[in-house]
């Protein structure tokens, strides 16, 4: 295979998995620019609607997760360090619990003395992690400050670590 076709069949599959994602890609404008992520509303633990669009001005990460996932239990502890790492910027952690009611998700974060401050959100029927192509979790997304998707990933992180700092703050600037 030569070079061009192999470039050719990783650009068919990035713009496959931003289409799986939910998120339509920018082709006119070049692929030096993310695709718009689409809005939604969930519920908080307390009932409250939560619109990401609300967020507009601020990037945004967002993890699907749950509480029978041990690699996702595993990560919140640092998904709320990196809130707290970045709490004086624009910047915000959403944690997208998939598939459960609020009163587990409560009981869940009670049992295991979790102290998450991040926005703890309820998708108990999966319709928003149905639109993002949500096939494994944690699933991750990190959207800029216009709304944009700049990065997104399957797969437990450290989320606390200056190497995934130094790749978030270039979108906080």
């Amino acid at each position: 295979m030569n070079g061009k076709s192999a470039a050719g069949i990783r650009a068919i599959g990035l713009i496959l998995i931003c289409l799986c994602l939910g998120i339509a890609p920018a082709v006119a404008s070049g692929p030096e620019r993310p695709a718009e992520v689409s809005d939604f509303v969930l519920d908080d633990l307390d009932g409250n609607p939560v619109r990401l669009s609300d967020f507009r001005g601020r990037a945004v990460l967002i993890n699907f997760w749950a509480t029978w996932c041990g690699p996702c239990v595993e990560e919140l502890p640092t998904l709320e360090g990196l809130r707290r790492h970045f709490q004086d910027r624009p910047f915000s952690v959403i944690a997208i619990n998939l598939g459960e009611d609020a009163q587990t998700v409560r009981d869940f974060l009670d049992t295991n003395a979790l102290k998450l401050n991040m926005i703890l959100l309820i998708d108990e029927g999966g319709t928003v992690a149905e639109t993002y192509c949500v096939r494994g979790l944690p699933a991750t997304l990190l959207i800029d400050r216009d709304g944009r998707v700049v990065f997104g990933g399957v797969g437990q992180r450290d989320w606390n670590s200056p190497e995934v700092h130094a790749e978030i703050l270039p979108v906080l600037e």
